[in-house]
């Protein structure tokens, strides 16, 4: 009966959040693509952002950056959150 209560909380966790965790990566730009919404970092990580999402003029190919991304269910990073690292 506990497993079985877990099971059913940890599937309503899942569920009300989409199954999506922010993640972290560091690297450094290697591309920006601001028609198509992307950025490319040198490890080939595509991290996306939305129209709502706009980056600093400093962040420019060969800056070196740190960005919180959720990936979602169609496989994209959808960049959350980015800064410069020094």
């Amino acid at each position: 009966m506990k497993r079985v209560v877990i099971a059913v909380v940890l599937a309503l966790f899942v569920a009300m959040t989409g199954g999506a965790w922010a993640q972290d990566v560091q690297g450094t730009v290697k591309v920006i693509e601001v028609k198509e919404r992307v950025m490319t970092l040198d490890d080939g990580t595509k991290l996306f952002w939305t129209e709502t999402h706009t980056l600093a003029p400093e962040i420019k190919a060969g800056a070196k950056v740190k960005a919180s991304y959720e990936a979602q269910s169609d496989g994209k990073l959808v960049l959350k959150k980015i800064e410069i690292v020094k």
